[in-house]
């Protein structure tokens, strides 16, 4: 079987002009996941774009691979026993949430009604309210968001304050890792714009507290380094363009609860950076729209 890529990531990209050989971890219906060393690399039948993914077109063909199953990789084709990948010529997908911007981000009032609207998700999804109702999610609150919205920015590359939301949670993504995804995603931009340096997960710290994948996507997401939904919400929601709700729904509504962790990260990531200069009123009234105390 021959498949065909119409985007390549540009971390996806980097993998395969390596060259080297890969195992095919997981098989979803629409989705394979592919180590090669340390890195992961996803071949998704859909449109969604990210710098780990590999866009294929036609028919969703998972069924022909085989977990466990090795797989040559190259810069000209993905070759996984009698299926072969087709991404010479493929476009190269790009994250704009490296680049610097001016940011602007919004109200208080504004973000709290954002997390309002995650709340509602989190009551009417089959766990209850997961995250928010987790004890290490609320010492990440105390330890953390409370201490860099009162300008105390250097708890947040303290990776011993991490460690207890890092794995925490049920689902193939757990929910903490999500979470931490957001805040760090939303960190990078911030870092970036203000000349302030990144947080830095190392890869083995993460992969001895989590699964191999969640390791590589937190650590890409610390980096910049998210899907094109993701990128849309933070970007929007810090450049302050106008509501931001088609994008916070549209990253909220995947998966179990992740894309509602990864949106509580982001959110209460600019909510921090606003209480430095509100005096914490925006962390504050997050918190309280979220039902903490």
């Amino acid at each position: 079987m021959m498949l065909r890529a119409s985007t390549v990531g540009e971390l996806a990209f980097r993998i395969l002009a390596r060259g080297r050989k890969g195992e095919v971890t997981r098989v979803f219906p629409r989705s394979v996941n592919i180590r090669a060393g340390s890195d992961f690399l996803v071949l998704l039948w859909g449109d969604l774009r990210s710098p780990l993914t590999v866009n294929l077109v036609g028919e969703a063909g998972a069924a022909s691979f085989a977990p466990e199953s090795t797989c040559e990789i190259t810069n000209r084709v993905i070759h996984a026993g009698g299926t072969n990948v087709d991404v010479e010529g493929a476009e190269i997908y790009h994250s704009s949430l490296r680049r610097s911007r001016i940011l602007r981000l919004p109200a208080g009032s504004e973000l709290a009604s954002s997390v309002a609207m995650l709340r509602s998700l989190y009551d009417v999804s089959p766990g209850g309210p997961g995250l928010p109702a987790d004890s290490a999610f609320r010492e990440f609150v105390g330890n953390v968001l409370v201490p860099f919205a009162a300008g105390r920015r250097k708890v947040v590359y303290d990776l011993g304050l991490y460690q207890e939301l890092v794995g925490r949670g049920t689902g193939f993504t757990p929910a903490g890792d999500d979470f931490l995804g957001g805040f760090a995603a939303a960190y990078s931009l911030m870092a970036r714009s203000y000349g302030w340096k990144n947080i830095s997960f190392r890869r083995n710290w993460l992969s001895s507290k989590t699964i191999p994948e969640s390791a590589a996507i937190l650590s890409c997401a610390a980096r910049g380094y998210v899907d094109e939904l993701m990128e849309r919400l933070i970007i929007r929601s810090m450049g302050r363009e106008g509501p931001f709700h088609r994008e916070l729904l549209a990253v909220a509504r995947r998966g179990h609860t992740s894309g509602m962790d990864m949106s509580l990260g982001v959110l209460l990531c600019e909510a921090a950076l606003n209480g430095q200069t509100d005096g914490g009123d925006a962390l504050r009234l997050c918190l309280e729209s979220l039902g903490e105390p």
